[in-house]
């Protein structure tokens, strides 16, 4: 009898507002072989996918969880950007909160743990530990994060920075061996998916009918987090939102139906986006975390991802990369590779609690 073999890990990628599976389709070639990659889509991704939109943090993650099922099981890992990362948070407290097995590794990317204000009141500037130490590297100047009760430490673009009991920094100089590239989908075709709806190693896991999302909003994520409120605006206020900060096609904003296909997602991304509160909680989740961003970021400034180290235990690190909201689309491979080296500290650190700490 044939036996499927187990991946040795699945890394579920959550996708930002506005997007959907097709912004990550690159993704999968990056990983190892032996790494089972799902790019799982929200509802309404896509003229061919005619379930409603969701509007709630709370209904999102059922709907993952009833989605995902069976396949979070055995070692598996979340990585999320922007509003992809709060799904990700959400989905890893839910896990906990209800005595399942959680992640063995959680990414956060694009997006700070604090609350969107009221349209159309600007975000204040929010000040974090003083910039008394900073960091030049190659390509840029990083301030430090918000480190609570740990000396500040900074990294130069795509180095990580610790912060753990001990107080110690790693870079990112170490590379692993990762084995036979994976097999993508050519650009504009479909993802295959078996009746399990699981991908095979290396390829790509997304929803059926997603096309035309990824362009939809290129930087409609940038939204939520600088300003609440946008998703209550009127239609001719929101084409106008959107058409001053770019990114958007024209066609959609300016085409009847096209703007009627899309507008309940963005609304709804955007609510979820600009509604989500953090709850407190009394102990750190027990889930290795690691916090990736842009050094250009305006809409989750560096100063500010630091915030996330409160959350989980233990907290590896920030990783910054040069380049806005968006960083990854230009440094992929060097995201990727970042996020192998963060996933196996992180299982390391399951059998050597002092692993991730370690200089390389």
């Amino acid at each position: 009898m044939h036996r499927t073999q187990e991946p040795r890990l699945r890394l579920f990628v959550f996708h930002h507002a506005g997007g959907s599976h097709l912004a990550y389709r690159d993704w999968p070639a990056r990983f190892p072989a032996g790494w089972q990659v799902h790019l799982p889509d929200a509802p309404g991704r896509g003229p061919r996918d005619k379930r409603p939109a969701l509007h709630d943090t709370d209904a999102l993650v059922d709907h993952y969880l009833h989605t995902l099922g069976d396949t979070l099981t055995g070692p598996f890992a979340f990585f999320g950007h922007s509003l992809g990362a709060v799904v990700a948070y959400e989905l890893t407290r839910r896990l906990v909160d209800e005595g399942h097995t959680p992640p063995r590794w959680l990414g956060l990317s694009a997006r700070d743990p604090l609350p969107a204000l009221p349209h159309p009141n600007p975000r204040p500037h929010r000040t974090a530990n003083p910039p008394n130490a900073t960091a030049t590297g190659t390509t840029g100047t990083a301030h430090p994060p918000y480190t609570p009760d740990a000396a500040s430490t900074t990294a130069a673009a795509g180095t990580a920075v610790t912060i753990n009991a001990a107080g110690t920094a790693f870079g990112a100089g170490t590379t692993y061996a990762t084995g036979a590239a994976g097999t993508a989908f050519g650009a504009g075709a479909e993802p295959m998916r078996d009746p399990q709806g699981a991908a095979s190693a290396g390829t790509v896991q997304g929803s059926e009918g997603a096309v035309g999302m990824d362009g939809v909003a290129g930087v409609l994520d940038t939204v939520g987090p600088s300003g609440g409120g946008r998703h209550l605006l009127s239609d001719a206020e929101l084409r106008r939102e959107l058409a001053a900060m770019g990114g958007t096609p024209p066609a959609v904003l300016d085409h009847p139906q096209l703007w009627e296909l899309f507008a309940p997602v963005i609304r709804a991304d955007l609510r979820i986006n600009e509604t989500w509160r953090p709850r407190p909680a009394a102990v750190p989740l027990p889930v290795p975390l690691s916090v990736f961003g842009g050094r250009h970021d305006q809409a989750a400034p560096p100063h500010l991802l630091g915030g996330w180290a409160q959350t989980c235990e233990p907290f590896l690190g920030i990783r910054l990369f040069e380049g806005g909201h968006f960083y990854f689309q230009d440094r992929l491979p060097e995201v990727t590779r970042h996020i192998q080296e963060d996933v196996r500290r992180a299982l390391l650190y399951s059998h050597t609690p002092s692993a991730c700490a370690v200089t390389s």
